[in-house]
């Protein structure tokens, strides 16, 4: 099916949710045989079904996605007392008989998940069973959001790679959709069947933020635009964000932004307004803005732990920066779009990247060429001289072109010294900060890309942007990025030389670690623990690129298995002849428990634990990986 034009279809169409029905196999009689009198989606929310429609027989385990057409039969055969479902009946008016007709077409969607549209169907299904009118008039404003969300469930599974989605950018989507709900990182976790800390881990090491952090950001982010477009009291967009305290909303803001909300409104509202701004996306007549809604659980935020975001880096624009902004705007409004253009154009910062050695009138700054990454082709300059990198700096810096803009998370890393000329974008990235940079290439990976509000279309609209893969691993990066920035021959220039390095290195630690020794690492927080597989932290180091050997639950448990984290009876366990302990800030009091178990172990026992710093060790770009390999080979030919 072509999934552009019937999305498009949908976008033409006058709909109207007529009924939605909710059934548990364990307490109702499913349909066994019905025939469904309207269109009608089938939402399988948990637990699995034989289910026919129109003769046809399939297999829906949650989370499953059905779409049948008017007077379809449709039979239902739970095969567990687990399985929960919705079937919500619509109608959908359009003009073409094409369009009409494509309404009645069945088709099925397997989603990695199902978070937001779980949720839309849960609350549409509360409201429609209550008597009030207002109730089923918020229910049917429910419904096209709804139909938004299955239409981008759809496109990105037809689209997308065969793997699983990333687990990161599928609750990034969830959080930008229903910020404004209750939400708490247990359930996160739940619905991916994960733990809270596994889920915070991955967040942390894709975008440098937990998932209750980064909600904080989005929240305070969607209440600023509130408090600068609209006039609502503050009690509403404290409402409207997910907070029912709006004293709590505004100790929170004042917190993360220096100002009350009042003050900051009476501040930034002079802002000169730019008729035309690129930067307003297109929106699908399918999608709904956000109404104002209560929070069903008022008093959540005081107890899901949202700790401290004092890693987000509010600044308050000057009047002149503000000035240059809207001429960026304006400039940007005026150009043609053509990479060729914007290539030609003069840079807005006074600041030039101080290790590129093309200008703005360099002949190869005006090729371009098609490049293919995650989000398919896109016309890129050949040697891109401004770019913007949302992960990506220290594999650019390896290659000689410093990135005009990066994240706070990639500015923070402390192994990575000249950072002059390098902008912070924030977290998420911020569009018009980017835009201000006047970029000719971003390069994003797909978390980010979530991040970003818009998404990759928004990037796109301010200069050619590509998604890459987050390899970690410096060899693959760099040779990657030696084809973007069209340095390949720099790029194969220092992966000799890595291997050379390693070679020397592997010489030189020989005489001091036998065969047999085994390796481990450990890292302890305030509140978890854990071991490091071969990818970040040393692992990479010790078990890749030096050869060493793991321990042999780690080899088996987190190397080839998927264990992070471990309960502190079994620390023994995991600790081999030597340990690498990095403790996280705020970890000392945990730290004095801890020590008593790897005091046990034959690395406490034989005084081979090695301290490294937790926040030197976190990055894997090439810069930060060959002198994390500097530090790990003193610490083994220093103490034997």
């Amino acid at each position: 099916m072509d999934w552009d034009a019937y999305i498009e279809r949908w976008s033409r169409a006058a709909v109207r949710l007529l009924d939605i029905r909710y059934y548990h196999a364990a307490q109702d009689k499913v349909p066994n045989e019905e025939v469904i009198d309207h269109n009608f989606f089938v939402v399988v929310t948990h637990g699995e079904a034989s289910i026919s429609l129109a003769g046809e027989m399939y297999q829906g385990r949650a989370p499953y996605i059905m779409h049948g057409g008017e007077g379809a039969v449709l039979t239902l055969q739970p095969l567990d007392q687990e399985f929960t479902c919705y079937i919500i009946q619509y109608v959908a008016h359009a003009t073409a008989l094409e369009d009409r007709e494509s309404f009645n077409l069945p088709y099925v969607c397997v989603p990695f998940a199902v978070l937001s549209i779980q949720d839309k169907c849960k609350t549409m299904n509360r409201l429609w069973q209550q008597p009030s009118s207002m109730d089923k008039l918020q229910a049917q404003a429910m419904f096209l959001p709804f139909v938004h969300e299955v239409m981008r469930v759809i496109q990105t599974t037809a689209t997308k790679e065969t793997s699983k989605p990333n687990i990161v950018t599928e609750t990034i989507n969830y959080i930008h959709t229903d910020y404004s709900e209750s939400i708490t990182a247990e359930e996160l976790a739940g619905r991916f069947q994960c733990s809270t800390s596994y889920l915070s881990r991955l967040f942390k090491n894709q975008i440098g933020l937990g998932p209750i952090e980064y909600l904080i950001h989005v929240r305070i982010h969607k209440s600023k635009q509130l408090l600068l477009k609209t006039e609502a009291r503050i009690q509403e967009v404290a409402s409207n964000v997910g907070y029912a305290d709006v004293y709590y909303f505004s100790r929170l803001f004042k917190k993360h932004t220096g100002l009350s909300p009042l003050q900051f409104r009476a501040e930034h509202q002079q802002t000169v307004q730019v008729q035309y701004n690129p930067l307003r996306w297109l929106e699908s007549s399918i999608v709904s803005p956000n109404s104002y809604s209560h929070n069903e659980n008022e008093t959540y935020y005081q107890l899901n732990k949202e700790g401290d975001t004092s890693m987000f880096r509010f600044s308050r624009p000057t009047f002149g920066a503000m000035m240059l902004l809207c001429t960026s705007l304006l400039l940007s409004a005026c150009q043609t779009g053509s990479t060729t253009d914007t290539a030609a154009s003069q840079p807005t910062t006074p600041s030039e990247p101080s290790t590129t050695t093309a200008t703005s009138t360099d002949s190869n700054t005006t090729e371009t060429r098609m490049y293919t990454h995650l989000k398919g082709e896109t016309e890129i300059p050949v040697h891109p001289q401004r770019v913007v990198s949302f992960y990506h700096m220290g594999e650019l810096m390896t290659l000689g072109v410093k990135p005009v803009g990066t994240t706070t998370y990639i500015l923070d890393n402390p192994l990575i010294e000249d950072l002059s000329g390098i902008e912070d974008v924030g977290v998420p990235p911020d569009a018009e900060k980017i835009l201000s940079l006047n970029p000719d290439l971003i390069v994003t990976t797909a978390a980010f890309a979530e991040a970003m509000e818009g998404g990759y279309d928004a990037l796109s609209q301010i200069a050619p942007t590509i998604v890459v893969e987050q390899y970690n691993d410096p060899i693959k990066d760099v040779e990657m990025f030696g084809d973007i920035l069209g340095k390949q021959e720099e790029a194969k220039q220092w992966n000799d030389k890595f291997a050379a390095k390693l070679a020397e290195y592997k010489e030189k630690v020989s005489p001091y670690v036998s065969d047999d020794e085994t390796f481990s690492i450990l890292n302890v927080r305030p509140d978890a623990l854990f071991v490091y597989g071969d990818t970040n932290m040393g692992g990479n180091i010790i078990y890749k690129y030096l050869g060493l050997k793991p321990a042999a639950k780690v080899e088996t448990d987190v190397i080839q298995g998927e264990t992070w984290e471990i309960s502190a009876e079994v620390v023994p366990e995991y600790i081999g002849d030597r340990l690498l302990l990095a403790v996280t800030e705020g970890a000392e009091e945990h730290l004095k428990d801890v020590q008593k178990l790897i005091q046990q172990s034959p690395a406490g026992k034989a005084g081979k634990v090695y301290s490294i710093d937790f926040d030197k060790f976190l990055m894997s770009d090439p810069i930060s990986v060959e002198k994390q390999l500097d530090i790990v080979v003193d610490i083994l030919t220093e103490n034997k």
